[in-house]
């Protein structure tokens, strides 16, 4: 696995605090055999401005990674057994559960690999937007509605008033 990183003019400002600092990161699954590392030793920094790409073959630890930064590694078997992961000042490996709700969806999100598996099949596209939206904010399903539509008209989906009512399939490849 590598990292690849790029700066905008916006982000070369000298002295700038990192949003992200990943260090010493080692991620491990618990055998019989005992302690087995997934991701060893992995540091980065990520900058206000800047976009991070991690690269890596398949089984290399880059999904693990964003699971760890995320609070959502699955316990107890897999954790992170070494280094530390701050976002802004709060170190996200000593976080509680209910800390790292407040954060995810509202400063930190994940977008993952496959969104028909990370779409409900059985539900609207709206409904799930709102969905995520009130469990994030406390807000009225009218307030939140209004909120997915800003985030359909913000990705530039054509007819967002119409995307809210299609379940996941009925939307093309690109949509999804």
């Amino acid at each position: 696995m590598s990292a690849t990183q790029k700066t905008s003019p916006a982000a070369a400002v000298a002295g700038e605090v990192p949003i992200l600092r990943i260090k010493d990161l080692t991620i491990s699954v618990k055998t019989e055999q005992g302690l087995h590392h997934l991701v060893s030793n992995l540091s980065f920094v990520l900058k206000k401005g800047e976009t991070l790409a991690i690269a890596g073959e398949s089984g290399s630890g880059k999904s693990l990674t964003a699971l760890a930064i995320m609070g959502l590694l699955p316990p107890p078997a897999v954790r992170v057994t070494q280094g530390g992961i701050i976002f802004e000042d709060l170190n996200l490996t000593r976080s509680s559960e209910s800390q790292l709700q407040k954060l995810r969806g509202n400063r930190i999100a994940m977008i993952f690999q496959e969104p028909m598996t990370a779409l409900n099949p059985v539900m609207t596209l709206g409904a799930q937007l709102i969905e995520a939206i009130r469990a994030h904010k406390n807000i009225s399903a009218n307030a939140a509605r209004r909120r997915a539509l800003e985030v359909v008209r913000a990705v530039r989906l054509n007819d967002p008033e119409r995307r809210l009512s299609q379940y996941p399939h009925e939307l093309s490849g690109g949509m999804r």
